[in-house]
């Protein structure tokens, strides 16, 4: 009889210690941290990094005063069965929510994106450079990405880059506090996706005049390891998507002023077409790379050497030269049906050129644009 009064007695102690146990649990998860802590509420940030334990994370998290105690807290995850389910970024958090509330947010993924604008016709290496400015990820890193021929094929990518496909946008991407290559693939699938996702119109008209007009040479698919973000009609046709894409990078180098970029846009398939060289200045300089000092000279014209040379090379250069827009790219899908194989600008400021059927008109057009400019210089 005694021995069963002791249990009831232990088992009552128990109890009760549980109960105490667990409204002071209760209390903790649901008292905000400026309350707990006697302080004027307040917001803070903290990056998690990739593979952070939840114990390590918590520290952080008391030695910012956004919580009453780190033991708690370790405790509080454990019992929700949050430990392994927090995600890494960088987080923005109030010492005016409760635990439960950080925890949530932790567990939730709801990181602090960062917001940057790639312009219009950059090419890979000065969105590489835009991105180590702003510390998203560092130009070798995206350089190596941008070049990783795995990554390529997964993004339906049918060049030895990804230039052209790093749609220019503004983004809300994530930072660390060391910019790892992780985050690098990160902000390139973001535009690339970006890319695809803003053309597929493009490419269902494609897809719909194919079924009107027998492709001529099937193009092997690229098969299974492509993403499925990549529309149908630009896997099973990487010809379709180069040319379009080299194009639209063409138009958009030589184009400021939108109504121009369909016209421009046909130009250029007129030469194609007559199989007249493009004698487009952008894709030499691109060409050039390091070795462009600001001024195209005679010699870059008879150049052999740089592929981009269209001056030298007839067709298409051999890959994009930069980045192109939607209106570009729309632009070299559909371009303007017209008479024009030449064009120069006004030498205005309004980014206008004056467009000619003749060499002869083309020639006295460069003689009043050179006119404006020495006007210009007075």
């Amino acid at each position: 009889m005694r021995k069963k009064k002791i249990l009831i007695g232990l088992t009552a102690l128990l109890l009760l210690l549980a109960g105490v146990g667990l409204w002071d649990m209760y209390r903790f998860a649901s008292t905000p941290a400026n309350e707990a802590l006697g302080e004027e509420a307040r917001y803070y940030y903290l990056l998690v990094e990739k593979g952070a334990s939840f114990d390590r994370v918590a520290e952080d998290l008391f030695a910012q005063g956004g919580l009453g105690s780190v033991d708690r807290f370790k405790l509080l995850g454990r019992l929700k069965g949050e430990v392994a389910n927090i995600k890494a970024g960088e987080f923005e958090f109030s010492t005016a929510w409760t635990p439960a509330e950080v925890l949530e947010q932790l567990v939730s993924g709801r990181t602090l994106l960062h917001r940057i604008t790639i312009p219009e016709g950059l090419p890979w290496w000065e969105v590489g450079e835009l991105l180590e400015r702003g510390g998203f990820a560092t130009a070798e890193d995206f350089a190596a990405c941008v070049k990783d021929a795995d990554l390529l094929r997964r993004y339906g990518i049918p060049f030895a880059t990804a230039e052209g496909f790093l749609f220019p946008e503004t983004y809300l991407l994530n930072k660390g506090r060391t910019p790892t290559k992780a985050y690098a693939q990160s902000a390139m699938e973001t535009m690339v996706r970006t890319f695809w996702s803003k053309t597929a119109p493009i490419w269902a008209e494609a897809a719909f005049a194919a079924q009107l007009t027998p492709v001529e040479e099937p193009v092997a698919s690229y098969g299974q390891v492509v993403a499925s973000f990549v529309p149908a009609f630009a896997r099973e046709n990487p010809n379709e998507v180069k040319r379009l894409v080299i194009l639209a990078s063409l138009v958009e180098k030589e184009s400021a002023v939108a109504d121009e970029r369909p016209r421009i846009a046909g130009v250029y398939s007129n030469r194609l077409r007559i199989n007249m060289p493009l004698q487009c200045d952008p894709t030499i300089i691109y060409g050039l790379g390091d070795r462009y000092k600001g001024k195209i000279l005679r010699s870059h014209l008879t150049d052999a050497s740089n592929p981009y040379n269209t001056y030298k090379f007839y067709g298409l250069p051999p890959g994009p030269i930069c980045s192109p827009g939607l209106g570009a790219i729309q632009a070299a899908a559909e371009p303007e049906v017209n008479k024009y194989l030449y064009f120069v600008a006004t030498g205005k400021a309004d980014g206008r050129h004056i467009f000619s059927r003749t060499l002869s008109e083309h020639n006295a057009a460069v003689l009043r644009y050179r006119a404006v400019v020495r006007a210009g210089r007075r």
